[in-house]
């Protein structure tokens, strides 16, 4: 092998070697603060570790590879090509690590916060996006590249994707608008007319929210910007649920209305609710076939409304027969 073809492969041999590197500096030292940070509860720590882990490979191939062209005897255009690469590239790794940093440490804040403040998919997209960009337009500058032309075609180009994507756009700004109202917040617990649930998430595009039945409903952003809703979580800690019932009942109103408050008592605490509140029960109809009562059930959390009712209106419902039959609720005669 000559001399010529040996100078010509130090650089594949560099690069081999700094990819080596990098391989044993990830098996070494990142991969196990990665794992000691989540044994340790260290977010932090493993959420660096891992983004570096992403990209120390391709750093020490960079490295292997400047190291190699130095001894090889390159024209002064291919050594400025080379030089302006290896520069692309380790700027645009250096933005990927600010924009992962960047959504991690929203994730963490958010998470300290009880995901209370604002979405976590939308803010970690939006604020990866821009750093991106800012990336971007610093590499199209160290090539030479004019920017403000750039920046005209774009907003000419722009304008066409902006009507080709009217509804995804439309989704966009709307998932905006409402992390910066924070009229619905994730955790919090809505109503729409064609949906109830717990938001679970704020994204680009939708809104999802996990209902009742545990299934996970997905609501384009436009329409839960537009739409009028109840947000329970915003209102008062306590949600007095109304309960109407109607019963072939032939005795007095107030036996009636001793069953009711007695069967309200124990619906609430079936619904999880810590202290014996006071419930009000009024007669809202009366027929001659029925009568109708109210009960008024005061419920910590709104998801345990349905409990609270189901076990209201059974409760009541035995209690009535019981009644009608000469016996007390709890089965015992009456005198």
């Amino acid at each position: 092998m000559s001399a010529q073809t040996l100078s010509a492969l130090w650089p594949l041999a560099w690069v081999l070697g700094g990819i080596l590197a990098g391989l044993i500096a990830y098996v070494t030292i990142l991969r196990p603060l990665q794992r000691a940070g989540e044994t340790q509860g260290l977010t932090a720590l493993s959420a660096i570790s891992s983004i570096l882990g992403s990209v120390v490979v391709l750093w020490g191939a960079l490295a292997g590879l400047y190291v190699g062209l130095d001894r090889v005897a390159l024209t002064p255009r291919a050594a400025a090509f080379a030089d302006r690469g290896m520069s692309v590239v380790f700027v645009l790794s250096l933005t990927w690590i600010a924009a992962r940093l960047a959504a991690a440490s929203i994730t963490s804040f958010n998470r300290r916060t009880e995901h209370r403040l604002f979405s976590v998919s939308l803010s970690s997209t939006l604020v990866q996006a821009a750093i991106l960009i800012v990336g971007l337009l610093t590499v199209f500058g160290s090539l030479g590249i004019a920017i403000a032309p750039l920046l005209t075609t774009l907003g000419l180009g722009g304008l066409a994707v902006a009507l080709a994507l009217n509804d995804t756009l439309t989704n966009l700004f709307a998932g905006v608008h409402i992390v910066a109202a924070r009229q619905i917040r994730v955790g919090d617990y809505v109503k729409f007319d064609f949906a109830e649930g717990q938001v679970t998430d704020i994204q680009w595009h939708n809104t999802t929210i996990r209902d009742l039945q545990n299934d996970l409903i997905v609501i384009p952003n436009a329409k839960v910007n537009t739409s009028v809703f109840t947000n329970y979580s915003m209102g008062a800690a306590r949600v007095i649920v109304p309960v109407t019932a109607a019963l072939a009942w032939k005795g007095p109103y107030a036996q009636l209305q001793q069953i009711a408050k007695a069967a309200a008592a124990e619906a609430i605490r079936d619904a999880g609710q810590q202290q014996n509140a006071d419930c009000d029960v009024l007669l809202t109809a009366l027929n001659e076939t029925n009568v109708q009562v109210t009960a008024y059930l005061p419920v910590d959390r709104v998801r345990d409304r349905m409990q609270a009712i189901s076990s209201f209106l059974q409760r009541l419902h035995d209690g009535a027969v019981a009644a009608n039959m000469g016996q007390s609720p709890q089965g015992h005669a009456t005198s």
